[in-house]
Parts: structure tokens; sequence; C-alpha cells
């Protein structure tokens, strides 16, 4: 019996849960919405935190020993950058999905965190509450927080960062971690001990008071981008939660998490406009901003030019639509009040362009209209519209500098590039067609990544904008990245992981070649996200 199947065995007798090492169940977890495929060894599925413990205690054991079997967590397999592929375990939260209980009356959750947003919304809805993030229904509670994203309704609510009170994290060594609020008592208290957990307190506060002024440029989605927010008010309170916010199970697997909730907000009411330049639809934006609605959408009218043969236009559009911008604008305020504001913004844009209100008689058509995006992202049989361009930041100011530059690439690379976006968050996507099968197809697929994040950094935006890097976007973000981060950013993974056992390609321990010699080579089945 070969080494593989001692390890599944002897991991089997030890957890309630199962270790999978059947190649058909490996290859089932050998993809995500990325463009990778990388195999595992084994697929975990834990019961229960205790057996996500033991686990990575086993691992981390192995690891001490030069024996490598790194482990990389998933949600439900949406990731967008293949943090969540490995070649050891793919640790899948799937059935760490209950609620442990639920205060309506102060607004909290404590749940598990491979809960799905679809799952936990549907328990909430008969209390009236909600967890205002905008994300697939079978996205996880853990996926959202290492992703952190800006998502839709992230420009009035904050996204899932503003919505999480504490968290259980199971560190490398196998401990756990609590999270919570410390003082500067508590804090030194904290420090004081042998434990490792001790450790990384005392080993992170010093290096963030070290790298303070580092810490505070923005760094978008890349990294551990909220790392300056775990010293507040100058020092007085340590909160060592935000480390783990965007660092895609980089430092740790989180297990656990109670999270603060809104009340469900009222039916949205949106309008609609059409206009013949990104500046008129800038225009549109601007006037809205004023009324803060709960997002606003643009996409390039190019996008719905291939949907009638599907029998998917929407019925808002007009059969021979000419170029330019479509933006989309929702309210969620009270009903009243939404739709004022959509009356006065009407009023005073029907200079700009075509405008249309929701009403009871066309709201199933706004509906048509929000949904026919999938069709877009689902139109070809033998290519396939991957995320390799999704979710950048980009200044609104320079929206116009970079439209204008993409056509070159369009020309070079042979691809239409159509925009479509978010205003309020600023995070825009490109998602151009590839045929994997094609060595040039990926070899172009590449390059367009480069040339877009060499694009963006000259027009002050950032490849990993809304999400982090990942595997993927880490190959050309990180050679270009200035040393002092660089330095940072591998500071903060050696005090959390010292011996590299989680997700360890990605971030600052990117593989460029292994990167490649992983993009998938077959068109990823059912539907693309």
């Amino acid at each position: 019996m070969g080494k593989v199947n001692k390890i599944a065995i002897y991991l089997n007798r030890h957890l309630t849960g199962n270790i999978y090492d059947k190649d058909s169940i490996l290859e089932a977890y050998s993809t995500d919405m990325s463009l990778l495929k990388v195999k595992p060894r084994f697929v975990a599925l834990p019961e229960s935190t205790s057996d996500v413990r033991k686990l990575v205690k086993f691992v981390n054991q192995l690891a001490e020993k030069k024996y490598d079997l790194p482990i990389s967590v998933r949600g439900s397999g949406l990731s967008k950058s293949g943090a969540d592929l490995s070649k050891g375990i793919v640790l899948s939260t799937e059935r760490l999905n209950h609620v442990r209980e639920l205060d309506a009356h102060d607004h909290l959750v404590h749940v598990q965190a491979g809960i799905t947003l679809g799952k936990l919304n549907a328990v909430l809805a008969p209390y009236g509450l909600t967890l205002p993030v905008f994300a697939e229904p079978e996205e996880t509670i853990g996926s959202l927080i290492s992703n952190c994203p800006k998502d839709r309704y992230s420009g009035k609510y904050g996204g899932i960062m503003n919505y999480i009170d504490r968290a259980e994290i199971v560190l490398s060594s196998g401990d756990i971690l609590q999270t919570s609020r410390l003082g500067k008592g508590a804090l030194k208290k904290k420090q004081s001990g042998k434990s490792f957990e001790s450790k990384i307190y005392k080993k992170l506060d010093e290096t963030l008071k070290s790298n303070s002024e580092l810490l505070e440029k923005d760094q978008k989605s890349l990294g551990y981008p909220a790392l300056k927010h775990i010293r507040r008010n100058n020092g007085r309170v340590f909160d060592i939660l935000p480390a783990f916010f965007g660092a895609e199970g980089n430092l740790g697997i989180i297990t656990e998490v109670i999270l603060r909730l809104e009340t469900i907000s009222p039916r949205p009411h949106r309008l609609f406009g059409v206009f013949k330049s990104e500046i008129e639809a800038l225009e549109f934006y601007d006037l809205c901003a004023k009324f803060t609605p709960l997002y606003a959408e643009i996409f390039d009218n190019k996008i719905f030019e291939n949907l009638d043969e599907y029998g998917k236009k929407p019925d808002l559009l007009e059969k021979n639509l000419e170029k330019g911008y479509i933006v989309l604008v929702s309210f969620n305020d009270k009903s009243k009040k939404s739709r004022n504001k959509v009356r006065k913004i009407e009023k005073k844009c029907s200079s700009l362009g075509k405008i249309t209100i929701e009403t009871v008689q066309n709201s199933a058509d706004f509906d048509d209209f929000e949904t026919s995006i999938k069709m877009f992202l689902n139109d070809e049989t033998k290519s396939e519209r991957g995320n390799l361009l999704n979710d950048f930041y980009l200044p609104r100011k320079s929206l116009s500098e970079f439209l204008k530059a993409i056509k070159s690439f369009e020309k070079s690379s042979k691809k239409p590039l159509e925009l479509f976006g978010n205003f309020s968050t600023e995070i825009f996507s490109l998602r151009p067609s590839f045929d994997l099968k094609k060595v040039d197809e990926r070899r172009t697929a590449m390059t367009l990544m480069r040339d877009i994040n060499d694009l963006l950094n000259k027009t002050g935006g950032a490849l990993a904008g809304g999400l982090p890097e990942g595997r993927l976007k880490s190959i050309v973000i990180y050679p270009e990245l200035e040393k002092p981060l660089k330095d940072l950013y591998a500071e903060v993974k050696d005090i959390f992981d010292p011996n590299n056992i989680f997700a360890p390609e990605t971030k600052t321990n990117y593989d460029t070649r292994s990167a490649v010699r992983s993009l998938r080579t077959e068109t990823l089945s059912g539907i693309i996200k």
C-alpha cells in the first residue's frame, strides 16, 4: 500500500469527517472559477473545528520534518483567484454549515464558516434580518471574509468587513485563536504568555509599529489589505481580526464567526439610462451619487448585441442599440423616498440620454436586464469568458483614458474588451473569451493580463482592487511591487505560518512557472459566475 493511502487511512481514523484520495473526487476539487486547474493529493471534509485542528496540526508536524503537504481552504469553489486550489490538501468547509445561535433582538448571529450566504439569509428572513452583502447565494461566509470583496452593495454598506464581530480561527500550530478587541493591558497580558498565539500577538504588534507609515498606503485588495485596522485609536485598541480580511486562507482557517446584521430593506427602486459616451454616463452617475444609491453599474452596450439570438435581450433595450453605455441605478430607501429620488433624477437628466424608471408594468423587464449579463458570460461554446481581468480598481476620473487605451489591446489580442462594473465602488471587469485548448490563446491571456496591469498602474488603478490577487494575478503584480511591501507581507506570513502550510503559492510565495503550468486546457463546465 502506497504512502498516499497510508496518510488517508491514518487521518480517517482520527477525524470524524472524511479524507478522500479517490481520483474522481480529486478531479472535482481541482478547479474553481479561476482559469487554473491544480489537482490535490487529498480532499478533506471536516465535521467540526476539532477535525480542522487535528488536520492542521498533523500537516504542520509533517512540515517541521520537511514533508510538504500544504492546505488550501475551499468554500463552495467560487474563488476567482485560484487560492482555494492545492497540490496537497483541499480542505472544504461544506460540512461546517450550521447556525449556532441567533440573537434577533441584538441583530447578531453565530455561524460556522461554511454556511452559505443564501442559507444564512433564508434563516434570517423570518426575523426581518439580513447580511447586506451581494454575492452568489452559494458563497460561504468564510470565503467572503477570506476574499473580502468590494461587492455590489459595498458603496452603501461597506462590505463584509463591517459585519464581522468576532471569529474563531485555527492557527498553523493547530491552536485556536478567538479574536477580540483588546485594550493595552489585555494586549500586554496576551503577549506575555509562551503559546504560539502569544508569539503572534507580540511579533505582529512590533511589525505593525515599525511599518506604521507604510500601512497608511492604500493597497486596495493586495496582500493583507486590512492590516492598518488592527491597531486603532493610536494603539489603544488591538484587534487581530482584520489580518484575515482578504488573506485568502493564507494565515489561518476560519471556522466560526459572529456576524452583525441589518434589517431587511424595502424592495429597490431602479432606473436605467442609455448614453452615447462614458462621459455622459459619468455625468449621470455623479448626479445619482448625490442621492446615495444602493449601487450604480455601467455596461458597454456591445455586451447585449448578441443576446437576441438567445431570446434574452431585455425589452428595456432598443432593437438597434447604438454604441455607448448603459447605467443601472438602484435605491433601497423606504418606498416613497426611493420613488421621489428616482423621479428627481429623471427630471434632471432628461437631456443626457434615454432614461427609464421602474414601474409596476416594467419591473420584470428590469429583472431581465439584471440577469442578462449571465448570458453574456456564458454565450460561447468553445471559448470561455474566464475570470482573468475581473474586479479591478479604476478611478472614475481615469475611465476615459482607460477605455481609449484598451482599444489598442483589442487589436493586438484580437479580443473584444467590453467593460462593465460599479461606479459606486470603482470596481470594473473585462471578460474576453479564450479557447484554453490552444497554446497561443493561453499565451494571449497572460500577455493581456500583463498589459492591463501595466495600464492600471499608469491610470491610478489596481489589478487586485475588488478581490485579492490569489495565485494568478500575483504573478504580474508582485514582481513590480515595492520591496518594503513585499518584505512586510512576507514578515506577516512568517508570523502566522512559519512552516508555510497554508495556501503557499498565493501572495508573497507566488510561483510564476507553476501558475502558468496550471492554466486550464479545457473549458470550465457549468455556469460561469
